[in-house]
């Protein structure tokens, strides 16, 4: 094992993994930082390593500090010679985490994207993988549940109006949310993940409803004026 984790590991192996006080967590992160700052020379470690390391170790390494010295320029590195095996890490680094962590700003995929100043979007970078490998498990996951919250995010004002994901867009794509409705569907089907039939039924009546009212924005006061003349019930 290369000097840079053996280093990593004897920190971490001086703490507890729970319960830390606020001395020994500040503790703890000072010798993180000085030791990311550290330079090692056989810290270009490879992706069957970072593989490697993880399977024997991963319960110490959700940290950005970790991310950001040994995973990141391994990832950049390899998706700058337009791989993709670097990003399906990022991405197996999630399991057993997929409830809290995919959409966590501290998690390996959020990280990664922060580090290289947002060139790439985390939804950019599961499409990468994707498209070269469209069943890839992990990948897969990601985009279930990121469609899942921006589907739970997309209506929960109504009846005021749909919102097109995290960023609240005022006039939201409505063929292509559709069009993720039909992905996330297929995605389920796939991993035998459940569906949310009822949420994915009420986000395809209001999508469609919404596209309607966009085109006929003249002839109603509001899309809740919308929804009651048409009796569309939410």
């Amino acid at each position: 094992m290369k000097q840079v984790l053996l280093d990593y590991l004897e920190i971490c192996s001086r703490f507890r993994k729970d319960g830390l006080s606020k001395l020994e967590r500040r503790l703890r992160h000072t010798l993180l930082t000085e030791w990311a700052k550290k330079h090692y020379a056989d810290d270009n470690l490879t992706i069957p390593e970072l593989y490697e390391f993880w399977d024997k170790h991963g319960d110490m390494c959700h940290n950005r500090i970790f991310f950001e010295k040994v995973i990141v320029p391994v990832v950049d590195d390899d998706m700058k010679y337009g791989n993709i095996e670097g990003l399906k890490f990022l991405f197996y680094c999630l399991r057993g985490y997929e409830d809290v962590s995919f959409n966590s700003s501290e998690s390996p995929v959020s990280i990664f994207c922060d580090a290289i100043d947002y060139q790439f979007g985390t939804v950019q970078l599961v499409d990468m993988v994707l498209e070269k490998e469209p069943e890839e498990e992990n990948a897969l996951k990601y985009k279930y549940h990121h469609l899942l919250d921006f589907f739970e995010f997309s209506i929960h004002e109504m009846p005021t109006g749909i919102l097109n994901g995290m960023n609240g867009a005022s006039k939201p794509d409505i063929p292509e949310m559709l069009k993720d409705i039909d992905e996330f569907e297929r995605i389920s089907g796939i991993l035998n993940m459940p569906l949310y039939e009822d949420l994915i039924n009420s986000c395809r009546k209001y999508y469609t409803a919404y596209g309607d009212y966009l085109q006929n924005l003249n002839q109603y006061e509001s899309f809740e004026e919308y929804m009651h003349l048409n009796n569309i019930s939410y």
